[in-house]
């Protein structure tokens, strides 16, 4: 059983999604909005390969899709692939075709890629092949305050039964973080103000533009601007989303800015998502050494708004997040690895941003 490949590039991306083969997929490999986003990419290039399809005679059997990212090694600007989509027909899988797109993947980009946001079978297909080691691993923390058990055990929605059974369950687990939430009194500093905006604005840039960092990526304002102009989840659900394999869809999700002022002056800045109930740290432009505040501020930003999970990367926040954790319930260590193909010298100088790769995306 021969795998037959074709190749994408992001030139032809736009005239391919208008193509009777592409309508007649009944699994598509991109959606407009990520293609959109792709087309936009700051560090993409014409010629890139973006999708990798695999056939059966004239049946699309997995495909493999990417994004162009940009980091600055030894002075220079280094252009790689970010490894975001990955899928194999569930007839065809444990035949090696996910490989062979990677390793097609692995050539035309120069031997260059990454990935991270991985599920655990995806991890182990990647290192399998022996092409990849990690580049960080970040030291997080995760809480539950009204976790919906219907969300985390698959189980809970088998049938009637179980729905109602978790249902109850659920319920009893709500009233009792009500309860806890009671007793649950912020500290604040009163030097210390908040602000919230939906985006980063024009202070937030010139703040970018102004300070010094060492963060491996370097999102700043062009890139920042390009994530947010061009997401990904769309809350409208259209028929075309139903055909993707992945998450693209959302009934809530919106992502939050938050201005640091300490002594009425802006020091920083932060961003997170939150998407059906789950809050994601993303992004920080902070002084150091006020992970304090920043923890109490998520602490009672999730007991406000009845946040079912929160995530947190930023190993110094999660420590603090550890240290206090009440009023969260089950708090445990979380994080994963950023994988590389290739050397990224002084690697050990660099900082990480929670939401690098795609997962500020999704």
């Amino acid at each position: 059983m021969n795998l037959r490949i074709e190749k994408i590039r992001l030139k032809d991306l736009e005239s391919f999604m208008q193509t009777e083969t592409f309508q007649q997929f009944t699994t598509i490999p991109v959606t407009d909005l990520r293609a959109k986003s792709y087309l936009n990419n700051p560090n993409a290039q014409p010629g890139d390969v973006v999708l990798y399809l695999g056939f059966i005679e004239k049946q699309l059997v997995a495909f493999r899709s990417l994004f162009a990212g940009s980091i600055f090694s030894e002075y220079q600007p280094v252009r790689f692939a970010w490894c975001s989509g990955n899928w194999v027909h569930p007839g065809y899988r444990r035949k090696g075709f996910s490989e062979q797109l990677l390793t097609e993947a692995f050539t035309d980009w120069n031997g260059k890629l990454m990935f991270t946001n991985y599920a655990p079978n995806s991890e182990k297909l990647y290192l399998k092949t022996g092409q990849f080691h990690p580049i960080h691993q970040f030291h997080g923390f995760r809480g539950y305050l009204f976790p919906k058990t219907r969300k985390l055990i698959p189980v809970a929605s088998k049938n009637w039964v179980t729905k109602f059974a978790f249902s109850a369950v659920d319920s009893i687990i709500g009233g009792f973080s009500s309860v806890r939430i009671l007793f649950f009194t912020p500290r604040q500093n009163p030097d210390f103000e908040f602000k919230h905006i939906q985006f980063p604005d024009v202070e937030c840039f010139q703040m970018l533009r102004n300070k010094p960092h060492n963060h491996l990526f370097s999102r700043g304002e062009t890139e920042l601007k390009w994530i947010f102009q061009f997401p990904w989840v769309s809350k409208d659900r259209q028929s075309a989303t139903e055909k993707y394999p992945f998450s693209s869809h959302s009934t809530s999700f919106i992502y939050q800015t938050v201005k640091v002022f300490i002594k009425n002056k802006l020091e920083g800045f932060f961003i997170f998502s939150v998407r059906e109930g789950h809050l994601k740290t993303l992004y920080f432009t902070v002084p150091g050494g006020i992970e304090r505040e920043l923890a109490n501020y998520l602490r009672q930003y999730c007991a406000e708004h009845k946040i079912e999970v929160i995530t947190v990367y930023k190993c110094e926040l999660a420590q603090q997040l550890f240290k206090r954790n009440f009023p969260f319930l089950c708090p445990k260590k979380y994080g994963q690895k950023i994988y590389s193909s290739f050397e990224i010298k002084n690697r050990a100088n660099f900082q990480f941003q929670d939401g690098d790769g795609d997962v500020i995306f999704t």
